[in-house]
C-alpha cells in the first residue's frame, strides 16, 4: 500500500525547476550554477501535493509561475526583518549572505505566508535515523522536503510504499535522469545518489 501526501501521484502538480524567469536569466548569463531554484520549486511541489496548486493572473491576463513567486518571496529585501527573526545568525541583506532559497530555516515562513501551509524545520542529531522519521510523516500524508549533499540538491518526498520499502520522489531537476523525468521517481533505503545516505541532517515538513 502507498501511504503519502493526498495527491502525491498527479503530474499536473509536479513542477520542475528549469523552465522559470530566473532559471532563464542565469543560465543566458552563462553562470555555471544556474540550476538556483530547487529549493522554491521542492517547496511548491510539496505544495502542489497537498493540494495546494494555485494560478495567479495578472490584470493583463499574464499568469506567473508559482514556484517563481516562491524564489522572489525568498530574496524581497521586505522579508529581510523575518528571516533574521528566524535565523538571527544571518543577516539576509548582506552581500556574502547566500540566496533566501538556499537557507531551509525559512522555507516554513514561506509556506505559511504563500500558501496557508503549516512547515516544521527539524535539524537532526546523527544518531537519527533519516528514513524513519521521513517515513513516519509520509504514512500521516505529509510531504517531506530534503537537501542531497552531492549534488547540493533539495528534493520533494510525497510517499512511501510499505510493500517495497521505497518513499516516492518528484524531483524539479529531470535531467538528472537517464529518462529526463524526476516525477514520481521510486528510492530505495540503500540508494546511493538520492537515499538518506546522501541527505543532509535536516528535514522540512508540511502539513494542512
Amino acid at each position: 500500500m502507498i501511504k503519502g501526501a493526498p495527491f502525491y501521484d498527479d503530474r499536473d502538480r509536479y513542477y520542475v525547476q528549469t523552465n522559470n524567469p530566473t532559471e532563464q536569466i542565469l543560465k543566458k548569463e552563462g553562470k555555471g550554477g544556474w540550476l538556483e531554484s530547487c529549493g522554491s520549486v521542492a517547496l511548491t511541489n510539496c505544495m502542489g501535493v497537498l493540494g495546494k496548486d494555485f494560478v495567479i493572473t495578472c490584470v493583463g491576463g499574464f499568469q506567473p509561475q508559482i514556484d517563481e513567486i516562491v524564489t522572489g518571496y525568498f530574496n524581497d529585501p521586505r522579508n529581510y526583518k523575518k528571516f533574521l527573526i528566524v535565523r538571527p545568525n544571518l543577516d539576509p541583506a548582506l552581500p556574502t549572505s547566500p540566496p533566501g532559497n538556499r537557507v531551509p530555516q525559512y522555507f516554513p515562513l514561506a509556506a505559511k505566508e504563500i500558501f496557508g501551509v503549516r512547515g516544521v524545520y527539524m535539524e537532526l542529531p546523527s544518531t537519527i535515523d533519516l528514513w524513519a522519521e521521513v517515513v513516519s510523516e509520509l504514512v500521516q500524508g505529509n510531504p517531506v522536503q530534503v537537501c542531497l549533499k552531492d549534488p547540493g540538491h533539495y528534493i520533494a518526498v510525497v510517499a512511501y510504499d510499505e510493500d517495497t520499502n521505497e518513499i516516492i520522489i518528484n524531483d524539479s531537476w529531470p535531467a538528472r535522469f537517464a529518462n529526463q523525468d524526476g516525477f514520481n521517481r521510486r528510492i530505495g533505503r540503500k540508494d546511493i545518489d538520492s537515499g538518506p545516505e546522501n541527505w543532509k541532517n535536516f528535514i522540512v515538513i508540511y502539513s494542512l
